[in-house]
């Protein structure tokens, strides 16, 4: 069960990470369905970390919780409904309040949340503000510390744009350029 969760929860870390680089790379505030809603906050916090954290869960989760009750529907269909897809959707339904708390003051972020940051096991402040220097074209994940220097070491970023640019293409925001 360990094993399992584990990988659960770096399942969830990589999906939040193909979501941030696939909204800093290729949407932007005018892209149609997720532009308004979900590429604009994206935006504003690259340029004001503070705006995103003053977000309510609800305004900042709303789209990662429909995906769960989808994710949890759908295993429930399939007769799947076990205590592995409920872990998958909790986890991701909350995975932008774990990026919140990593740009959040140490004072508003509960104290079982600061011990898992400075046990590594959620993501620190310190260590998403790698995202958030120059380019923004890594550290892309958002739960752990455990992705990012893989993902980041390999290039597999850049690989998957190598792969990806030349077929759909990919506006850089004025907030991913500075």
């Amino acid at each position: 069960m360990l094993v399992q969760a584990v990988l659960i929860v770096l399942l969830v870390d990589f999906l939040s990470g193909l979501v941030h680089w696939a909204e800093d790379t290729f949407w932007t505030e005018r892209t149609p369905l997720v532009g308004r809603w979900i590429v604009a906050p994206n935006a504003l916090h690259h340029v004001d970390g503070s705006a995103f954290v003053q977000r309510s869960w609800l305004a900042s989760s709303w789209d990662l919780a429909l995906v769960g009750v989808l994710v949890l529907l759908a295993c429930a269909a399939t007769d799947h409904l076990g205590w592995q897809a409920w872990l998958l959707a909790v986890l991701g339904a909350n995975a932008n309040q774990f990026h919140k708390w990593a740009h959040a003051p140490r004072r508003s972020v509960p104290a079982p949340v600061r011990w898992l940051q400075r046990a590594r096991l959620l993501q620190p402040p310190s260590h998403h503000a790698g995202h958030h220097r120059g380019a923004k074209n890594s550290r892309y994940c958002v739960v752990t510390v455990l992705l990012d220097p893989l993902l980041d070491g390999t290039g597999f970023w850049r690989g998957l744009e190598a792969l990806l640019v030349p077929l759909l293409g990919a506006p850089r925001r004025a907030d991913i350029t500075a």
